[in-house]
């Protein structure tokens, strides 16, 4: 037996398997080589794509930011058109919109969202009167920031008049001695002035821009429809058929001289300047403030002048901002805001300066 030749056998054989493997392996490794280089060629166009798409993406925030600014300069161009049109004496009257406001959770929103409201308006004259020791830099800033003619003043409530934040609205009589603060200037400004109306426009109630139209067209006292009032829907006048008030649907205290909400009425600024007394008063029953202001200017019933679609629309919602809730510990820290201890986060929420 040739043990030799048999050895060599085994060995070549030996040999070949392990050179199979390697070239095996080795094709294997090429392949390999190829998926990375395959990978990395995949992994390159993607990384062009995103650089491609971040481009893109920086083209359109810049358009977009280019066209934000055209917008805002095209509102200022409108904004100020209009209020070119309504500064010419021969144009529509102005409208003295009279707001008394005080501090509360809701007040910079409230005042935030009626603001936005009045900015459409040409010739309006906003009076913010705060119910406050002085004005404060929050509200001037709201009131600023819409670019209205406005005016903007205080008025303290004497203590025992004054409110608690978790008394029912209807406790004590509010704004009387803002909307009095509020007459007396504009007798002061506009003692000759025969055209403009005067409304009070509480900040939390809701406007339709109709609304200002009509009024501008008043000759002496002008009437319409308030909504979601005096425990109506609708509360209204009644029109007789030559569209004369002959009366009026509200169901509290219908026996007043006027049964209608603030809302509900504007008077010529020529009345208020002609009775030099009238105003409104702390001594007035509950619910009578708009029967003591417009007989104090000499009216009565049938002076009223129907407006909004022969009192057929609502352009004006006696809507209330309902009380924050709030836990008691953070409730007492903003009764005492003078003194609380506030993030800035939550002082610019509230309009209080740290």
């Amino acid at each position: 037996m040739d043990t030799n030749g048999t050895a060599f056998r085994i060995l070549c054989a030996i040999g070949l398997f392990f050179l199979v493997q390697f070239f095996y392996v080795f094709s294997k490794v090429e392949r390999l080589d190829e998926g990375k280089l395959t990978l990395e060629a995949e992994v390159l166009m993607l990384e062009r794509k995103r650089d491609l798409m971040r481009t893109k993406l920086n083209d359109l925030e810049r358009e977009t930011y280019r066209s934000e600014k055209k917008l805002q300069s095209v509102e200022n161009r409108l904004r100020d058109h209009l209020k070119l049109l309504g500064s010419s004496s021969d144009k529509m009257p102005m409208i003295y919109f009279v707001t008394p406001t005080h501090f509360r959770p809701s007040q910079r929103a409230d005042l935030t969202r009626l603001s936005q409201t009045l900015a459409q308006v040409p010739n309006l004259h906003w009076i913010v009167v705060e119910d406050a020791d002085s004005t404060s830099s929050s509200v001037a800033e709201v009131i600023r920031r819409v670019k209205l003619p406005y005016t903007h003043v205080n008025a303290k409530t004497p203590t025992d008049m004054k409110m608690k934040y978790e008394d029912p609205s209807w406790k004590l009589p509010r704004g009387v001695a803002q909307r009095n603060v509020a007459l007396a200037w504009i007798r002061r400004q506009f003692a000759s002035l025969k055209r403009g109306v005067v409304y009070f426009g509480d900040d939390d109630n809701t406007y339709d821009w109709r609304l200002f139209s009509e009024m501008r067209a008043i000759d002496r006292v002008g009437i319409w429809p308030v909504g979601i009032v005096g425990g109506l829907l609708a509360e209204t006048p009644i029109l007789a058929a030559n569209g004369s008030v002959v009366g009026f649907n509200a169901v509290w205290k219908p026996e007043r001289p006027f049964p209608i909400d603030m809302a509900a009425f504007a008077v010529n600024i020529s009345l208020v300047v002609e009775h030099p007394d009238a105003g409104f008063d702390y001594s007035v029953p509950r619910g009578f403030q708009e029967s003591h202001f417009l007989t104090s200017l000499g009216l009565a019933p049938k002076d009223l002048e129907p407006k909004a679609d022969h009192c057929t629309k609502v352009y004006v919602w006696h809507t209330r901002t309902e009380k924050s809730v709030l836990p008691k510990a953070v409730a007492e820290k903003v009764k005492s805001h003078a003194d609380g201890d506030f993030t800035e986060l939550e002082a610019d929420a509230l309009g209080i300066d740290l």
